[in-house]
């Protein structure tokens, strides 16, 4: 006798639009699909410091017992690239057992219902559209945590490429230029592991006869990167920003389109565009450095 399951799909890493698409291919193989939800963006949960995710709710027939369909789902997450990580960390897929007919299983390596189901509306938002039994616990939820489910009206967009950050080279080269033309004497750029740092003499140093005197600490500067917090196509703002312009603190730069939304660029704080790092119409991921933006300390 077929038995009916709910699998909640979710992922924030990579290609998240093609990482539900393979996972509902192989969630199909596992019995009938009977529902799926819309695809929702949504705020990470438990460990707020990562990207945002991409989560839908399907409900399939299968024949598989419970601890079958469990192991056959972790199985669908070795497949597509899920590997040990940190607990409510980024991953590449997550497929979860939500519920299983009526039944109640409370074991070590299983829990149905889903022990955090309540909990959360990234998953009581799409079961709530594809099952209205739990529309009352999704209206039950705070206003602020329903604020942070939002649809995505395009299901599908072009795979992006990869694109990678310049060389370690060309920042350095990119970075000795900005010196050259302002009164920095030392610029550093962090991220991830890469750590760029360039420094210069200060001119007066340089020419022991020069009356003037060395810059103070006062004057010197440190460039923020100014990063896409999300995977999509970079638009410039308009007017245009140049390099070299002064902007101040709350100065929309620009915005990322992503499944028809737009999501501002701001300057987050006042200072000199010393650089436009990312190319207007251009696919961004990520943590990809968008503009580069000199404050006075």
């Amino acid at each position: 006798m077929p038995h009916r399951a709910y699998i909640g799909i979710g992922t924030n890493l990579g290609d998240r639009i093609a990482n539900v698409e393979r996972a509902l291919d192989a969630v199909e193989r596992l019995g009938k699909m009977l529902a799926r939800s819309s695809l929702y963006r949504t705020q990470p949960w438990g460990k707020t410091d990562q990207p945002w995710f991409a989560n839908l709710a399907v409900v399939i027939e299968t024949d598989l017992a419970p601890h079958a369909l469990l192991e056959r789902l972790q199985g669908i997450e070795r497949d597509l690239g899920r590997t040990p990580a940190e607990r409510w960390g980024p991953r590449a897929i997550d497929l979860d057992l939500l519920l299983y007919d009526d039944l109640t299983i409370d074991e070590p390596d299983l829990q149905v219902p889903h022990p955090r189901l309540y909990q959360r509306a990234f998953v009581l938002v799409p079961l709530a559209e594809i099952d209205d039994r739990f529309e009352a616990l999704r209206d039950a939820l705070h206003e602020s945590e329903r604020a942070g489910v939002a649809r995505l009206e395009r299901e599908s967009v072009t795979v992006m490429p990869d694109e990678r950050l310049p060389a370690v080279g060309e920042r350095v080269r990119a970075l000795a230029e900005f010196l050259v033309g302002s009164d920095a004497v030392r610029v550093r750029i962090a991220r991830g592991e890469d750590d760029v740092e360039v420094s210069v003499k200060p001119k007066a140093a340089l020419d022991s006869s020069s009356p003037e005197p060395a810059p103070s600490a006062a004057a010197a500067q440190r460039v923020d990167a100014i990063k896409a917090d999300l995977v999509g196509i970079f638009h410039l703002g308009r007017p245009m920003p140049v390099e070299g312009e002064l902007v101040d603190s709350e100065r929309e730069l620009g915005y990322i389109e992503a499944l028809g939304i737009r999501t501002p660029v701001n300057s987050l704080g006042a200072g000199r565009l010393v650089s436009v790092a990312a190319a207007d119409g251009a696919p961004v991921e990520y943590g990809q450095p968008l503009f580069l933006v000199a404050r006075t300390r």
